[in-house]
């Protein structure tokens, strides 16, 4: 197990950092992501349920307006939504 030190480690994501998250919702313009750290995140991407599981990339840091603006890389784990 990795102990991070608190002088290495820090909770806030920075531009090109690559992170983990999970689709909580959507819009027509594109979906929202709760992040490994506990933020919320928005990426311009269409087609994926929520609770699926992706990687991205940070583009843009939170703001007091904005969310964290990610890519999404890769898709990990996919759910479908039951009829």
């Amino acid at each position: 197990m990795i102990m991070w030190s608190s002088e290495y480690y820090d909770e806030d994501f920075n531009a090109r950092d690559g992170v983990y998250g999970v689709i909580i919702g959507s819009c027509k313009s594109g979906v929202f992501l709760k992040l490994e750290n506990g933020q919320e995140a928005f990426a311009s991407f269409g087609g994926l349920n929520p609770g699926t599981e992706v990687l991205c990339t940070v583009l843009k840091k939170a703001t007091d307006k904005w969310r964290v603006l990610v890519a999404i890389d890769s898709v990990l784990r996919e759910t479908a939504i039951a009829a």
